[in-house]
């Protein structure tokens, strides 16, 4: 866009990148104490380690701080050591530029990391039901498939353009489109889970005035804000990168940006989050115990939930924003 110069719109966005890229390490510092050490602050041993969970805070830490590094390159190489002929917008216009593709590889599979650890909780959530996910699997998949286009032009165009261009643009967006889809569908089915296994123990509170009961119901509420919060975040930023790809602003950049930083600090959270719940109980764990109310159904006249609320002190539920199994 003319008014807002490719030149102008790499300074705003470093800026921008710099700042979450702060608040981000914040929150990843945090997510390794609670992944490494437990609620008494020691260290865990190496077989009680959750080592998936710390390959994915650690690969997305990779690329939020690699983001940030290249684009301080990239506006050194564009105003400091380039002497050629269009000054720093010639150079920031070279979409097949090493750097360019470092930047477009940083955000789609940091996007796509987030996304398949979102997938992931979901599925943890119905039991390992592969059909519930499925939708979203597919979604994700073709998020795969445009990033995978998206690196190939921009590795062979070869020619001086912005990443608003014609060439890249339709992908991006069907990229962006597949990926809050993803996100709110995901997001829906998690809240919706824990939303039902909720009215069933509002119930037995109501009819049993029992404390208990009252805490279990107040752990599954604290569940479904965590999960709307970090969906609400991520849902956000990403339809400001969608709408600036779409009216081909340059202000796209600093918003990408923005974004490969939200998505390491919505997943550090919902660990934080859950890690400071256990805290507040102070347990390893979250447990429910077994809920039961009358139904019409079953043969006992009564159906059992059992609910595990994620927490990241044991290394097998660390994954977990909850866990719910009807019987």
């Amino acid at each position: 866009m003319e008014d807002f110069p490719i030149t102008e719109a790499q300074i705003v966005a470093l800026f921008l990148e710099s700042v979450f890229w702060g608040i981000y390490l914040v929150t990843f510092f945090l997510c390794i104490r609670s992944l490494l050490f437990d609620l008494n602050l020691e260290r865990r041993r190496l077989s009680d380690l959750n080592w998936p969970m710390l390959i994915v805070t650690l690969s997305m830490c990779v690329f939020a701080t690699l983001d940030v590094a290249v684009g301080l390159l990239h506006n050194i190489q564009a105003f400091v050591q380039y002497n050629g002929p269009g000054g720093a917008a010639e150079e920031f216009s070279h979409i097949s530029d090493w750097v360019n593709i470092v930047k477009t590889v940083d955000v789609v599979m940091q996007t796509l990391l987030g996304d398949g650890m979102l997938i992931y909780r979901c599925w943890i959530i119905y039991l390992k039901s592969w059909p519930v996910v499925g939708c979203s699997i597919l979604l994700w998949c073709g998020s795969a498939v445009c990033t995978g286009m998206i690196i190939h032009i921009v590795a062979t165009l070869h020619s001086n353009a912005l990443i608003t261009s014609s060439s890249l643009n339709p992908l991006i967006l069907s990229f962006w489109v597949l990926s809050i889809t993803q996100n709110i569908t995901t997001t829906g089915l998690i809240v919706f889970r824990i939303w039902r296994v909720d009215r069933r123990s509002s119930s037995f509170a109501y009819h049993s005035n029992s404390s208990s009961a009252k805490a279990h119901q107040g752990r599954l509420r604290e569940a479904m804000r965590i999960i709307l919060d970090a969906g609400l975040m991520y849902a956000t930023v990403a339809a400001l990168v969608f709408i600036t790809q779409m009216t081909n602003s340059n202000s796209t950049y600093g918003v990408s940006d923005v974004e490969v930083q939200v998505v390491g600090i919505t997943f550090n959270l919902i660990i934080i989050r859950a890690n400071r719940r256990a805290l507040d109980e102070a347990q390893a764990a979250l447990p429910m115990h077994l809920i039961r109310r009358p139904t019409t159904g079953g043969d006992d006249g009564s159906v059992h939930i059992a609910v595990n609320v994620v927490t990241t002190v044991r290394s097998e539920h660390i994954s977990k924003l909850a866990s719910v199994e009807e019987k």
